[in-house]
């Protein structure tokens, strides 16, 4: 099961930044195989949601951020359904 976080950046002047993330497990394959667990940051970009280990996209609130995840979540589910069922095919005489 996943872990998520959010990740809570406090500027000086006051401003405060959310940035979700997930944890995963990144395997880096070498003469001998290692693995460790990595917080990757979610973010919407311009086909969906993705992560990734450097770029981050910080929210104005921590409602966004939560919006964030949960959109990350449902990726799947939103990815199922956009497959192909079934294909058919109608003769035109």
């Amino acid at each position: 099961m996943a872990q998520y976080r959010i990740k809570i950046e406090e500027r000086y002047n006051g401003e405060k930044l959310y940035i979700p993330q997930v944890l995963e497990m990144k395997i880096i394959r070498a003469f001998i195989q290692k693995q460790r667990l990595v917080w990757y940051n979610i973010y919407r970009c311009n086909d969906g949601i993705t992560v990734s280990e450097t770029m981050a996209a910080g929210y104005a609130t921590e409602a966004d951020a939560l919006q964030v995840i949960e959109d990350y979540k449902n990726k799947e589910s939103i990815q199922q359904g956009k497959r192909i069922k079934s294909t058919t095919y109608r003769i035109i005489d």
